[in-house]
């Protein structure tokens, strides 16, 4: 259980789920796939509503199915109408949410149902330690998901364009990128073809939640 001893000190952090991708590499509509009985992005969903974040945004397409099966109590549910130009909209959609009420905006993959709140709350005291800093998780030299904007660079995020979330700013001159190491392995698995999620389903179905 996670230690809320020091909820004062944390800096106001909101988690961002993208879940209005197009799912082009899969084929079909990855985030409603069953996992351990739920639908993929609803056991992020889940996490990030377990953790210490102070809100929670998820991004969902105008029209989809998504809107009946999941489970939303609790968070902000914002439409990403342009989603055709790519995953820049709906990253745009959920920061222009949140973007003035805000210290940091964690960015969550829809696809990573095994991210636990352990982990985002981790992310989000280091965040809080130095809230000035982006954040990422790193195990073994691989940088994964979800990742941590603070507000002072909210206005260049709103200028990207294109099939790419926050990326392309971390090469961006005085950018200062703090990285968090993590155990587990839910920032480093994601499920972009029909191949991960039935190597999703062979690794992970059968162990506890």
């Amino acid at each position: 259980m996670a230690d809320h001893s020091f909820k004062q000190e944390i800096a106001i952090t909101s988690g961002i789920i993208l879940a209005a991708g197009k799912a082009t590499r899969m084929g079909r509509d990855k985030l409603s796939l069953p996992f351990r009985g739920k639908p993929m992005v609803q056991h992020v969903i889940d996490a990030a509503r377990a953790s210490q974040l102070s809100n929670i945004t998820v991004v969902l397409p105008a029209e989809s199915e998504l809107h009946s099966i999941l489970d939303l109590e609790g968070c902000e549910v914002v439409t990403s109408p342009q989603r055709d130009k790519g995953q820049a909209e709906s990253f745009k959609a959920g920061l222009r949410n949140v973007k003035d009420r805000v210290q940091g905006a964690m960015f969550f993959l829809g696809d990573q149902p095994l991210i636990e709140p352990e982990t985002i709350d981790r992310l989000v005291w280091a965040f809080s330690q130095e809230p000035q800093c982006w954040v990422a998780p790193i195990q073994e030299g691989m940088r994964g998901n979800p990742i941590t904007i603070p507000s002072g660079w909210f206005e260049r995020a709103l200028e990207l364009e294109g099939d790419t979330g926050a990326r392309p700013l971390l090469a961006a001159p005085g950018l200062a990128l703090r990285l968090v190491r993590i155990h587990e392995v839910g920032p480093f698995i994601d499920v972009d073809t029909e191949h991960e999620y039935q190597q999703l389903l062979e690794r992970y179905e059968k162990r506890s939640a």
